[in-house]
């Protein structure tokens, strides 16, 4: 059935979706190192916020290049950035479980993997009974299936979350959704079946690569209302067009991405059109800076006012992935991670 969340909250606006090159096939274009230009609405959200006080908590997550055409990398998957994060909770016996509660307990090791397709993380405290949230990572082109296994690593998301990462089907790992959206509900479908989840606390981020396959499923209403996140968190995606649902989302990428060639102000303006919000925005200093490549960086984020669900830009300055400013920025996962355990 389709969540009555989203029935409620469309926008009356005629949404279109717009051709891009994973619909016909292709791997995507932003990820051959070619880049391309933000286009559509621009927004006021280049006010930027200082962030507040200033940690060394996020280590840099750059990437060396490696070079290659793809302009990603499958070296920057890990990082000590996680650390210090909070214990909020997140796994409330209050949440509503899956289909999979009751079924088994921990797996051996906490961990379900099978070799180039998916891997599974459960914490020490998941016993199979209490429903959990589940963080769904998307990885970039070029980079290993547990990219964000590593990203996470040491932070709350380890201890307090399910964690479910595919592959895609291509070669050179660039998702493609006609290829590989079949496999993404599969494996919603086998967690939420066999393991025990809160279906209401469904969270999603990706980079790059796996951070457009993000929007392009938003942008299919029925694959969106199937997955039913609650809030996602894209780093360096694409405009595929209109989104079909409103969806929170803490939309991060540098205010000088090389690879994509713009700071990603259409893809911004797609997830306000969605959200119904006004163009003014308002300096989001929840997010707190961090120290990369030597330098202090600054978040950039924003809020955007009179939304019909949060709408959070983040803007950045961290030269992280090679100087391109195309990586997962320092202060992305402890951000992430304060913005989807304060969802309602």
């Amino acid at each position: 059935m389709p969540n009555p969340r989203f029935r409620s909250c469309i926008p009356a606006v005629a949404l279109m979706v717009l051709a891009c090159s994973s619909e016909t096939g292709t791997p995507d274009k932003e990820d051959d190192g070619t880049g391309q230009g933000t286009g559509g609405a621009s927004t006021s959200g280049g006010a930027s916020s200082t962030g507040g006080a200033m940690t060394t908590s996020g280590a840099d997550v750059s990437a060396s290049s490696g070079g290659g055409a793809t302009g990603e990398s499958t070296g920057g998957a890990s990082s000590t950035g996680g650390g210090g994060m909070g214990t909020g909770g997140a796994e409330s016996p209050m949440g509503n479980p899956s289909p999979g509660c009751g079924k088994q307990g921990r797996p051996a090791n906490g961990t379900v993997k099978v070799d180039n397709d998916h891997i599974y993380t459960f914490p020490d405290s998941y016993d199979g009974n209490t429903p959990f949230p589940l963080l769904v990572g998307f990885h970039a082109c070029g980079n290993p299936i547990d990219q964000f296994i590593n990203l996470t690593r040491g932070s709350a998301f380890e201890t307090e979350y399910v964690r479910a990462v595919g592959r895609s089907s291509d070669s050179g790992g660039c998702w493609n959704y006609n290829n590989d959206i079949a496999k993404v509900l599969q494996i919603h479908d086998d967690i939420m079946n066999n393991y025990c989840i809160d279906v209401d606390r469904v969270f999603a981020t990706g980079h790059s690569s796996g951070a457009q396959m993000i929007v392009q499923i938003l942008a299919h209403r029925s694959d969106a209302e199937h997955l039913n996140f609650r809030a996602v968190a894209p780093v360096a995606a694409s405009d595929y067009g209109a989104l079909q649902v409103p969806m929170p989302v803490m939309y991060i990428q540098g205010k000088n991405d090389t690879v994509r060639g713009g700071d990603g102000a259409s893809t911004v303006a797609r997830f306000r059109t969605a959200n119904m919000c006004q163009m003014s925005s308002t300096p989001y200093s929840e997010v707190m800076g961090c120290q990369s490549s030597g330098k202090t960086v600054n978040p950039g984020c924003v809020s955007y006012s009179g939304c019909s669900e949060p709408t959070i830009w983040c803007s950045h300055d961290d030269p992280a992935y090679s100087n391109t400013s195309h990586g997962v920025p320092c202060f992305a996962i402890q951000a992430m991670y304060d913005f989807f355990t304060g969802m309602p």
